[in-house]
């Protein structure tokens, strides 16, 4: 029987815990307990993933010049997409013997970056060049992480939705804006955690509603103004009188709608037909611990952004898997750990075809591999070399003990044997061009003392702001502005309207954005709940008035705790220092469903 350990992060020298059933979850899949912390673990594996870096640079190959998320001034080599799959280079060209005088992670990095990279990850989109990591998009820009989207732009994680601009995590939606986690929504804008609304602004937690404006916890709701009704008449009265087409109006709503969120009841996290689950935004799920929006796993631990997983630990951007471990954007494997970049079928992230893969990156349709990069439909392979069965049953584990009696050892002391991830130091792209700037933000000084690299490659194309004011009212813009190279009000950065963009506010009324892009999606990010649980209790103070304080909510019916306060004890991603107000499952039940 296994007991609980407390360990050091040979990173960042915090502690942590390893339950008993990690323990026999580590055992299951045959790997040490990890040495780095899950944040660590997961700052490691995103700080491998680059999804809005984009770039133009040619092709190695072609010589064509594309979108390409390798910067011009990096030295190893790049493939457009069409190359990268085409039979005009062979990537077991690059195999090479492993070698037992020198540490497996030594000869990998030196394998990972002499095989070509490939320019963008995703396929099957038209007019959708500067889209990364998307599949079968059409006519969209700037697009990360999404599938099945049209005429959208600005989106991190949109699915199956059209005319859509600066959203994240957008499923099934059409006409949305500046919207964080909202599914099956119509013409909803500025808005959190809503499902199945329409016509719908500046609210947050709302459900099957319509025309209503800066409301908080709403059900079945229609024409309702800051959590208050109105009749049609009034509402559409109160819309022509606080037109959100002028900036200067809108900024003064958005202040309004944010207090009327202070002074509602926030569910601890949101969970949905799911069991024993702890985190945040995890739908159809069962036993899954440190889970963030994810959707369909079962047995799983220190999950991030994934979809129908089956005993798989420490996986980011991950879907459709089983019985996997160290995972990174990747799709459809079995039984493999450490990997990073693979989908099982050749671009089919919902098969389960790729099998027993450990320590590859990029190794699309393959299995039985170890080691490898940048190849596709590989098999028996150990560094891009193909053996029989035979011989790759025989040499692995001689492999697997060599890393153990010879580790890696990164300039900061840190320690690599069999078990870890890949080294920070092995990733293809700098760590302010990765997603681990947005969830573990860091200077340059503080990137470099940490052993990451720091990017600061910029355009030679070079920029002259436009003499041009922006119009408040979008009323008042004129097809003029396309021309104009605008100045972000935060970053200072260069940015422009695109036509289908200017076409989108238009047709919503919405004012013309002061942010850049990559400003908005900061502005977004920070909006976002950390992934972390904080220990509480429940905000909820009874029935009894005298127990009211001046941050809380007044109850509108008595809880089953009755004039007392709630005693219950909560997981929350909300930290006790928040405005929030924060009700556990029972009292938010009895308030808001």
């Amino acid at each position: 029987m296994y007991q609980t350990e407390t360990k050091i992060c040979q990173n960042c020298k915090n502690q942590f815990t390893i339950e008993p059933e990690d323990f026999e979850f580590y055992v299951k899949i045959k790997v040490p307990a990890p040495t780095f912390c899950p944040d660590c673990r997961e700052q490691r594996r995103i700080a491998f993933r680059n999804e809005r870096s984009l770039y133009k640079r040619n092709c190695d190959l072609c010589g064509q010049s594309v979108v390409s998320r390798v910067s011009p001034d990096k030295l190893y080599k790049m493939y457009c997409s069409k190359c990268w799959w085409s039979d005009k280079w062979d990537p077991f060209s690059f195999g090479r013997d492993y070698d037992f005088n020198r540490p497996f992670f030594e000869q990998y990095k030196e394998l990972l970056f002499s095989t070509p990279h490939i320019s963008l990850l995703g396929g099957n989109s038209v007019n959708s060049d500067w889209v990364n990591q998307e599949t079968d998009d059409k006519n969209c820009y700037l697009n990360v992480g999404g599938h099945f989207n049209e005429d959208s732009a600005y989106n991190t994680y949109e699915f199956k939705s059209n005319n859509c601009f600066d959203n994240f995590w957008a499923y099934s939606n059409q006409l949305c804006y500046e919207n964080i986690q909202c599914e099956r929504c119509y013409k909803t804008c500025f808005s959190g955690e809503c499902f199945d609304c329409q016509d719908t602004y500046l609210s947050f937690d709302c459900k099957n509603c319509s025309n209503i404006f800066g409301c908080v916890g709403l059900r079945n709701k229609q024409y309702h103004i800051f959590n208050q009704p109105y009749s049609k008449e009034e509402y559409l009265n109160f819309l022509k009188e606080n037109s959100i087409s002028s900036y200067k109006n809108l900024d003064q709503l958005k202040e309004r709608a944010k207090n009327i969120r202070k002074s509602m009841p926030h569910r601890f996290a949101s969970t949905l037909k799911s069991n024993n689950v702890l985190g945040h935004f995890i739908t159809e799920s069962r036993n899954a611990q440190n889970s963030w929006n994810a959707e369909k796993i079962e047995d799983c631990k220190n999950i991030y952004l994934a979809i129908d997983l089956k005993d798989v630990y420490d996986a980011s951007s991950f879907g459709w898997g089983e019985l996997c471990y160290e995972a990174g954007h990747c799709g459809g494997l079995y039984n493999s750990k450490f990997f990073l970049y693979i989908f099982g079928g050749g671009g089919d992230v919902t098969s389960r075809n790729a099998f027993n893969l450990e320590y590859c990156y990029s190794t699309i349709a393959s299995n039985n591999c170890f080691g490898c990069a940048n190849m596709q439909k590989g098999e028996y392979c150990i560094l891009n070399k193909k053996y029989t069965k035979e011989e790759y049953e025989e040499l692995l584990p001689k492999i697997i003990k060599h890393m153990e009696e010879m580790p890696y050892v990164d300039k900061g002391g840190r320690v690599y044997k069999y078990g870890e991830f890949f080294p920070v130091e092995f990733s293809p792209f700098y760590y302010n061009e990765t997603v681990a700037m947005d969830y573990f933000p860091m200077t340059k000084e503080q990137v470099m003392e940490n052993g990451f690299l720091w990017n600061d490659y910029e355009s030679e194309t070079k920029y002259e702001f436009s003499d041009y004011e922006i119009p408040d009212d979008i009323n008042n813009v004129k097809d003029d502005i396309l021309t104009k190279i605008l100045k972000c009000e935060v970053s200072g950065k260069a940015y422009k309207i695109i036509p289908m963009e200017l076409e989108f506010y238009r047709k919503m009324g919405l004012p013309i954005p002061r942010r850049a892009p990559l400003q908005r999606h900061k502005d977004r990010i920070s909006q976002l709940l950390p992934r972390k649980l904080y220990n509480r209790r429940c905000m909820c103070n009874g029935a009894n008035s005298k127990l009211q304080m001046a941050n809380s909510y007044k109850n509108t019916i008595t809880h089953s705790h009755g004039n007392e306060p709630c005693s219950n004890e909560i997981k929350t991603p909300y930290a006790s220092d928040r405005p929030e107000i924060v009700y556990c499952e029972q009292c938010y039940q009895a308030e808001v469903v």
